[in-house]
C-alpha cells in the first residue's frame, strides 16, 4: 500500500496530518491525527488508516497484503456536524481534536480571514489571544460553533461595534469618576487581571461597564 500524507495544520505544540491510503490506483481511504510533532501525528494516522482497513502492521513497516473488501471502505473523513456537537458530553471529552481543528481551519477560509482578524475575533469572543492556548475542548466547541454561525465580516464588525460602544460608554464613566490611566490599570488588574481594555473580550466588557457603574452610584450616594 502507498501512503500520501498531508499537513493540515501545525502549531507550537500540535501538528494535524491527513494520509490517504493507495493500492495500484485505487484509494483505500483516508484517516486524520493530532500529535505534538508532524511525524507523530503522521505515525497515528497511518495507524488509524491501517484499522479502518483492518489491516495490521506495525510502525512504519511497508505493506504488501491486499484486502477483499476494500471497496467497501469509506474514502472520506467525516468532520464533525453540529448536532454532534451540541451533543458532545463533556465529561469524555476525546483526546484528539484534529476533526475540530481542521473544521476550525475550514471555517476561517471560508470566511476568508487573516491571522490577524481571527485573533482579534477570537479573543473578542472567548478571552483567547491564540488558538494554541485553548486548552478546554468545550471552548473548542464553542468556537467552532462560533464560527459557524458568523457571516462572512457582518458578526465581526457587529462584535467591533458593540466593543467601540461600550469602551466609549466606559470612558464617560471613568470621567465621571475622576479616574486617571493609573487607577484605571489598577482596577483592570485587580477584576480581570488584564492591563489594558483591548484585552477584555465582548462580555468583559459589558462586566466591566457595570462595575463603574455601579461605583458611580454609590459615589452619586455619598
Amino acid at each position: 500500500m502507498r501512503i500520501e500524507s498531508k499537513l493540515c495544520h501545525v502549531s507550537e505544540n500540535k501538528a494535524v496530518v491527513q494520509v490517504n491510503g493507495w493500492l495500484n490506483d485505487k484509494n483505500l481511504g483516508s484517516a486524520l491525527a493530532e500529535g505534538s510533532t508532524v511525524e507523530e501525528a503522521e505515525d497515528k494516522a497511518i495507524s488509524r488508516l491501517n484499522e479502518r482497513i483492518n489491516i495490521p502492521t506495525k510502525k512504519n513497516e511497508t505493506i504488501t497484503s491486499s484486502i477483499e473488501d476494500q471497496s467497501k471502505t469509506s474514502s472520506t473523513v467525516e468532520l464533525p456536524k453540529s448536532k454532534k456537537i451540541e451533543n458532545i458530553n463533556n465529561n469524555h471529552e476525546p483526546s484528539d481534536w484534529s476533526n475540530e481543528l481542521t473544521a476550525i481551519d475550514l471555517e476561517i477560509q471560508r470566511l476568508k480571514w487573516s491571522r490577524d482578524d481571527e485573533i482579534k475575533f477570537l479573543q473578542q469572543s472567548l478571552g483567547y489571544n491564540s488558538r494554541n492556548k485553548i486548552t478546554n475542548y468545550s471552548d473548542i466547541i464553542k468556537y467552532l460553533s462560533l464560527l459557524k454561525k458568523t457571516d462572512m465580516q457582518d458578526s465581526f464588525k457587529k462584535v467591533n461595534r458593540n466593543i467601540n460602544t461600550l469602551i466609549e460608554e466606559s470612558d464617560s464613566i471613568l470621567e465621571d469618576l475622576s479616574w486617571d490611566n493609573i487607577k484605571g490599570r489598577e482596577f483592570l488588574r485587580k477584576e480581570y487581571n488584564v492591563s489594558t481594555r483591548k484585552e477584555l473580550n465582548e462580555q468583559q466588557l459589558i462586566s466591566f461597564v457595570e462595575k463603574l457603574k455601579a461605583i458611580r452610584n454609590q459615589y452619586l450616594i455619598q
